[in-house]
């Protein structure tokens, strides 16, 4: 089987793909509200309004797949960024890769943990899998909307031939 190792994610060797989210990465520590918060400034930004998108909020409710789980999918989103943050304190996985030849770069597939206290950001036109939990998962997801478009827009789909899928095992 063509495995794929899980790391620890880590925000220097994720920085290519994106954002973590987690108050350490904040640019800033601000004190707001008379003092009774803590506002930890800027951790991620987001481009979510070219192309006449709009910024949203949605949840998106994850559901585990069966072990091994198998990769045979990635996408991209080459308008917008994406950021995801579990709503549950449940540790998480995410799979990224780097792009060749406006495809996948299957060689460079990465998966990592994620700690369930910790949200990210994709950047815009980073190829990803689909959203991947360990137990049934809500995530607030802040992305960019536009229901009068095509969803090929701002979504394009690599499906693996049978010889290019991977694994993950737990």
């Amino acid at each position: 089987m063509n495995n794929i190792t899980i790391e620890q994610i880590d925000t220097n060797i994720f920085s290519k793909f994106g954002d973590i989210i987690e108050k350490k990465n904040a640019l800033e520590l601000r004190s707001i509200n008379q003092g009774t918060t803590a506002r930890y400034h800027n951790i991620s930004e987001l481009d979510l309004e070219s192309k006449n998108g709009n910024s949203g909020i949605s949840i998106f409710s994850g559901l585990p797949k069966d072990l091994p789980i198998e990769i045979k999918i990635m996408e991209k989103h080459p308008v917008a960024s994406q950021s995801f943050l579990p709503i549950q304190n449940y540790d998480w996985l995410i799979v990224v890769c780097e792009e060749k030849n406006e495809v996948p770069d299957l060689s460079t597939l990465r998966c990592f943990h994620v700690n369930g206290d910790t949200g990210i950001t994709y950047n815009k036109n980073v190829w990803h899998h689909p959203l991947l939990v360990k137990k049934k998962q809500d995530f607030w997801v802040i992305d960019r909307i536009n229901d009068q478009e095509d969803s090929s827009v701002n979504l394009r789909e690599y499906h693996f031939t049978n010889n290019e899928t991977r694994f993950i095992t737990l």
